[in-house]
C-alpha cells in the first residue's frame, strides 16, 4: 500500500478496497493525490459530528455523513496527461465540445478496476461530485461552479451501471473547463491551468417510494437570519426544511422555515395554505 499524501487536503482515512460497500468504512480514498476542498470539508464535518453526537446520542437516529469514496487529484493529472487534454485549458471550445472530447477518452486501468468493483457492489443512487483544490475556499466560494451528476444506479447489469458512472466522472472532469468555471476562476485571480479536480462518489440517502427514490426530508442551516421576526434574533440562525433532496431550498422555492432557538414557532404566515400560495 502506498503512503498517504501530506498536504492540507490529504485524508488520514483508509484507502479504498474492493469490499468498501460491504464494510463499515464510510470514507475511503482512491489514489495518492489530494482529496480537494469539498471532500476535506466533508471529512471535517464527519469528525465534528462524531465528537458532537457520539453513537447512541438519540435513540433510533444515526448522525453522520453518507458513505463515500474520493478519487484523488492523482487520477485527474493522469487523465489529462494520458489523453493529451491540456490544450483544452485555454481553448475557445464550447461546453458541449469540451464534454464530448472528454467522453472520448480513457481512464487509468487501475482506477477502472476499482470503479468496476465499487459500482458492482453499490445498490443505491450515487452522487458524483466535484472536489477541486479551489472548492470550499474560505473567501472564494466555488459552490455551483463545477458539475455534480446524480446517477440512479438501477440499470439491470453491472456493465451499464459502470458505463454511466464513467461518463459522470468524465463530465465532472470536463466541467473544470466549461465557460462558467473559466470566467469564475479568472474573476478570483486564480489560473485555470493550476486547478485540479478530485471526485467524490457518495451514496444518496433515502428510500424508494414507488418509482422514485429520495430522503424523507432535507434541510439547510444558516448561522445568521437576515429575516428574523418577533422575538427572534438574527444571530439565532435559521433552518429551511423540504421534502426529498431539497431542490426547492436551493432554488429559493417553498420550504418550511424555523428558528433553532424557537423551533415550535411557525413561519410568519396565517396558515400553511398561505405559505403554499
Amino acid at each position: 500500500m502506498d503512503k498517504q499524501p501530506h498536504d492540507k487536503f490529504a485524508s488520514p482515512h483508509k484507502r479504498f478496497d474492493r469490499a468498501f460497500f460491504e464494510s463499515s468504512d464510510d470514507f475511503t480514498i482512491i489514489g495518492n493525490g489530494e482529496i480537494g476542498g469539498k471532500a476535506h470539508g466533508l471529512l471535517l464535518a464527519k469528525d465534528v459530528l462524531i465528537k458532537t453526537f457520539p453513537s447512541g446520542s438519540f435513540e433510533g437516529i444515526t448522525i453522520g455523513i453518507p458513505k463515500l469514496t474520493v478519487i484523488t487529484t492523482e487520477y485527474f493529472d493522469d487523465f489529462m496527461n494520458r489523453n493529451h487534454l491540456h490544450d483544452v485549458t485555454l481553448s475557445t471550445l464550447s461546453d458541449e465540445e469540451i464534454a464530448l472530447r472528454f467522453q472520448q477518452t480513457d481512464l487509468s486501468p487501475n482506477l477502472v478496476g476499482d470503479l468496476w468493483t465499487l459500482i458492482a457492489k453499490a445498490h443505491t443512487p450515487l452522487a458524483v461530485r466535484s472536489s477541486s483544490l479551489l472548492e470550499d475556499a474560505k473567501f472564494e466560494p466555488f459552490a455551483g461552479v463545477y458539475a455534480t451528476k446524480m446517477i440512479p444506479n438501477n440499470q439491470p447489469d453491472t456493465q451499464k451501471k459502470f458505463q454511466v458512472l464513467i461518463e459522470a466522472i468524465k463530465f465532472v472532469y470536463a466541467s473544470v473547463f466549461f465557460s462558467q468555471a473559466k470566467q469564475y476562476i479568472s474573476a478570483t485571480h486564480n489560473r485555470i491551468e493550476d486547478e485540479k479536480m478530485a471526485i467524490i462518489i457518495q451514496a444518496v440517502v433515502g428510500e424508494q417510494y414507488s418509482d422514485r427514490y429520495y430522503p424523507v426530508i432535507s434541510g439547510v442551516g444558516r448561522s445568521y437570519n437576515y429575516y428574523a421576526f418577533g422575538r427572534q434574533r438574527p444571530e439565532d440562525g435559521v433552518v429551511n426544511l423540504a421534502l426529498g433532496l431539497g431542490k426547492t431550498i436551493v432554488d429559493g422555492s417553498l420550504c418550511w422555515t424555523y428558528c433553532p432557538e424557537m423551533p415550535r414557532v411557525p413561519p410568519p404566515t396565517n396558515s400553511v395554505a398561505d405559505l403554499m400560495r
